[in-house]
């Protein structure tokens, strides 16, 4: 760990490549209040693998990216080479799998903050992996059909996906070949399981304050295995990253109600 502000490197880093898009007037990185919404998520055992993903995708999609370096400097503290590769590589693939619903200028600088971290600790602490090929092949299309149609069981969004497919067909093309094929189900084969890099992209768009996306999108992550209480952790660490941006209020979602949609849904 090393505080940004008084290390010369990791500050000259911040201003040229990280913060630089930080509004005058932002509230800082607020490491104690972060380090505990991650600690809460990580008590829930589904959950322990991907809380630092989990805030890393609340962090891009209320538009303060910047703070990703150092949230990743200070959970790998104390990390082994070993262990910081391996979250290395869970905020790695949680940032690719959520830019096609943020946007990539709204990630970037928790890529480079990342990398700023990295070049002062040495590359043993990242993860180089290369998962996909540098094609998106007919097999990445198969895949995404297949997942996107399992991730939406139940949720009722058939219409309106026949109508988009119908208008907007190259852009509902991209996203079940890209989005679901060639970045999800392969993070979900190399580093994720389904439902977490589910409840991943789902975070992202309640933090967007997408609600009636949202809605969905929690109902699908229910359906597909994520627990009520989990998700209701989830929704109430993404309001509290939404306050600290000064973000309007997302929500409200009541999730006991949408658990109750899903399970008439899958059961017919």
């Amino acid at each position: 760990m090393s505080n940004w502000d008084q290390d010369e490197f990791m500050s000259q880093w911040d201003k040229k490549y990280v913060s630089t898009n930080v509004k005058t007037g932002s509230r800082p990185y607020d490491k104690e209040v972060f380090l505990k919404l991650d600690k809460d998520l990580a008590s829930y055992p589904d959950l322990h693998r991907i809380a630092h993903a989990i805030m890393a995708a609340a962090f891009c999609a209320v538009g303060r990216a910047d703070v990703v370096g150092r949230f990743f400097d200070d959970t790998t503290a104390t990390a082994t080479p070993d262990d910081s590769e391996a979250i290395f590589l869970r905020l790695r693939e949680a940032i690719t799998i959520i830019f096609p619903y943020v946007g990539m200028p709204t990630c970037i600088p928790a890529c480079y903050g990342m990398i700023g971290v990295v070049q002062r600790k040495g590359q043993a602490f990242a993860s180089t992996r290369v998962l996909r090929k540098p094609i998106v092949t007919e097999q990445d299309a198969q895949k995404g059909n297949e997942l996107r149609s399992r991730i939406y069981s139940g949720v009722g969004n058939s219409e309106i996906f026949g109508l988009m497919e119908k208008y907007f067909t190259d852009l509902f093309t991209c996203s079940t070949v890209v989005t679901w094929g060639y970045l999800i189900a392969k993070a979900n084969e190399e580093v994720f399981h389904p439902q977490e890099s589910h409840l991943i992209v789902a975070t992202a768009i309640m933090a967007l304050g997408a609600t009636r996306q949202a809605k969905s999108h929690i109902k699908a992550t229910l359906g597909i295995g994520n627990s009520i209480p989990s998700v209701k952790a989830v929704v109430e660490v993404v309001s509290e990253v939404a306050r600290w941006a000064d973000r309007p209020h997302i929500g409200p979602f009541h999730v006991d109600e949408l658990a109750s949609e899903i399970q008439r849904a899958l059961r017919g």
